[in-house]
């Protein structure tokens, strides 16, 4: 058990924990400043949805949950895009695209810890399984932070393009959820590479959460991610000149 409490904390976190630091990248001069307007938001929203958990997933015929989880993935995406478009309010919204992925993740969290399944989980389990999740996630923050540094410093529009990846990966999860609530047509399955690659092996775990990275995706879940990564990596071309 202590190893599920693990890889929980880790797959809800890692991908915070790699958009942060691409953030904190991107507004290193007043990084102090994200981290304030990032805390304050996160905090509210996960309040409130932890406190209306049970009402929210009784709506929409039971698809609640699953649609407002979209909602943030989706908004994450748009404020990444507002923020590279105009430099003003850019550090506000890159701070709220993060409150919404950490809204998602935290409430995941709650979800586990308090599951009644989790009755054989001892609170030392719990606390040292998220204690190692937490670490583990942080300290690949922390080294993906640097080689982002320094491939900004080599070349710019590498910081863009693995920007636009992290970005178009919220639509991703967001795609997966609406076709989950039958809310977006998957279409045809356009490949299958779990035996090449495995979304459960070190690297497809890692991918997934820099990428969305899916061994199996249909043919509605491509274009849109094609289509966001587009888009967003334009909007950085965009700042770039501007600056």
């Amino acid at each position: 058990m202590l190893i599920n409490t693990v890889l929980m904390f880790l797959r809800e976190l890692l991908p915070l924990c790699l958009l942060l630091a691409t953030l904190l990248v991107w507004h290193r001069s007043v990084w102090r400043s994200l981290v304030l307007y990032f805390a304050l938001p996160s905090v509210l929203m996960l309040s409130l949805i932890s406190l209306q958990m049970v009402w929210i997933s009784e709506q929409l015929d039971g698809l609640g949950l699953e649609l407002l989880y979209s909602f943030l993935y989706l908004s994450c995406f748009v404020l990444l895009c507002l923020s590279a478009l105009k430099a003003q309010w850019a550090l506000l919204r890159s701070a709220l695209a993060a409150a919404c992925l950490f809204s998602i993740g935290g409430s995941n969290l709650l979800l586990y810890i308090w599951l009644p399944g989790q009755a054989e989980n001892t609170p030392a389990d719990l606390v040292l399984g998220s204690a190692l999740g937490v670490g583990i996630g942080a300290s690949i923050a922390v080294l993906w932070y640097y080689l982002l540094s320094e491939l900004k410093q080599w070349r710019i529009s590498s910081f863009a393009l693995l920007l636009s990846l992290s970005g178009a990966r919220q639509v991703m999860m967001a795609s997966a959820l609406l076709i989950q609530s039958d809310w977006l047509v998957a279409g045809p399955q356009l490949w299958q590479t779990e035996q090449l690659l495995s979304e459960q092996s070190e690297l497809g775990f890692f991918l997934q959460a820099l990428m969305g990275y899916e061994a199996t995706p249909s043919l509605s879940q491509v274009l849109l991610y094609v289509l966001c990564f587009t888009l967003l990596f334009w909007c950085c071309s965009l700042m770039e000149k501007k600056r």
